[in-house]
């Protein structure tokens, strides 16, 4: 019978061991996370400053941002796509330009197409005009009936062909005496859109720097007060990544902070302007109102803060570091 006295017993797995090392960088990263947040109030005021020179740089991109989306709904909104009018010629009689009217409105490229007699546009013309005396000499209306087409919106992706070639083949009608596209000023918005757009890209680019440098600078002063702290760490053994990391934590709140102060800053500034925006569209007779920023560019400004203020605290703290294993620092 074999001996088991002699026998060692087998050692217990220690069932936490698989979760230390998680645990010791999940304490590392708390441990950063507090002390960078305790860190950034060390000098409120100063803090208050930072954050308010991010917030008006994330702001003024936001800004423009917006109002190049509230411009581009106007050409994008069936409520605002140009319409064409064909003016009739004046033996053409009201039954045969609501005949015309019917077949237009089978086209593809109509939407619809609205009948405005002779005696419509008569009466609106004195009430726009008041010289209802002066037509009353009149012998016949001299106005002629009209069509108000309205297109559909894959019409005008390219205004300066569609639309063009589309008045020539209305105006090929035998009842159509002339066609008048109201799309000028759609073509105008455009082009200036397309401006804008390279406009708010370069102010974006150039403010997204300013706002690295803004962060960079102030974890750069950061570190130097702390230059004597981050000697003794690492004459003790801490790592680079250990000295980087709560400097990177400084530049996400930062970053974050700012951004949610940007967007603060851009709310009011369009609480300013809902007011009068909406006056000048009814003068105008639409309803145009002004949109605000979304929860998807809400998260979007946030997230790109954010990243901002990492790359900012990365930078200035890999300067330092590098400097420092050359003997520089």
């Amino acid at each position: 019978m074999a001996n088991t006295s002699n026998k060692k017993a087998a050692p217990k797995r220690n069932v936490s061991s698989s979760a230390h090392p998680f645990s010791a960088w999940l304490n590392q990263q708390m441990g950063a996370i507090k002390f960078s947040m305790e860190r950034l109030w060390f000098n409120p005021v100063s803090t208050w400053i930072t954050l308010a020179a991010i917030a008006i740089a994330l702001s003024l991109p936001t800004s423009l941002h917006l109002l190049l989306k509230n411009m581009q709904t106007l050409t994008d909104d069936k409520r605002e796509v140009p319409t064409i009018t064909l003016f009739l010629k004046q033996p053409v009689s009201e039954q045969q330009a609501k005949d015309r009217a019917e077949l237009l409105s089978e086209l593809p490229e109509i939407d619809k197409v609205r009948v405005v007699t002779r005696d419509e546009a008569m009466a609106d013309f004195r009430k726009i005009t008041g010289f209802a005396q002066t037509l009353e000499t009149l012998d016949e209306n001299p106005l002629p009936h009209v069509l108000i087409i309205t297109p559909k919106l894959g019409l005008l992706d390219d205004l300066d062909m569609d639309v063009d070639n589309f008045s020539k083949k209305l105006k090929a009608y035998p009842e159509v005496d002339d066609v008048q596209i109201d799309v000028e000023w759609v073509q105008r918005l455009r082009a200036i859109l397309r401006i804008a757009e390279r406009i708010v890209l370069v102010v974006s680019i150039l403010l997204g720097l300013t706002v690295l440098l803004v962060v960079g600078n102030t974890i750069r002063l950061d570190i130097e007060n702390r230059k004597d702290e981050i000697r003794v760490t690492r004459l003790i053994g801490a790592t680079n990544a250990y000295i980087r990391r709560p400097f990177i934590y400084n530049g996400i709140w930062l970053g974050l902070f700012g951004g949610v102060l940007s967007l603060v800053i851009v709310h009011v500034a369009l609480l300013f302007l809902v007011e009068p925006v909406t006056k000048l569209a009814n003068l105008y007779g639409s309803t145009f109102t002004l949109s605000g920023v979304d929860v998807f560019m809400t998260l979007q400004i946030l997230l790109a803060s954010s990243i901002l203020g990492i790359i900012g605290s990365w930078l200035a703290v890999g300067r330092y570091l590098w400097q420092s294993d050359d003997g520089v620092a």
